[in-house]
């Protein structure tokens, strides 16, 4: 059994760290998502380029043909997710503003 140590927190703490954490990982999801979303330098054209080699790949090693003709996920699909995370980063960049001013 694992019991892990904490200190209490001070009622002077100082949260800089987790907003600066909250900002750059903000930050990075807007980045990421924008990038899938609107399709930046080829994104999605790539990622569906990795995933059709990697079930190829899969495919010759099991000897199942069939994965190389699945088209199940379209570029649609990364354009919505790349959507979901570029809103969430926005969400959290507005969070660690409003914790940072308040």
């Amino acid at each position: 059994m694992f019991m892990i140590a904490t200190t209490s927190a001070a009622t002077s703490s100082d949260p800089t760290g987790v907003l600066i954490f909250l900002a750059a990982l903000g930050a990075a999801a807007v980045f990421m998502g924008a990038r899938l979303a609107f399709n930046l330098r080829g994104a999605v054209d790539a990622t569906l380029a990795r995933r059709r080699a990697a079930l190829e790949l899969r495919g010759q090693r099991t000897g199942d043909l069939s994965l190389a003709e699945t088209d199940s996920l379209g570029p649609g699909f990364f354009k919505l997710i790349g959507s979901v995370v570029a809103v969430a980063g926005l969400a959290l960049l507005a969070l660690s503003l409003i914790l940072a001013t308040h």
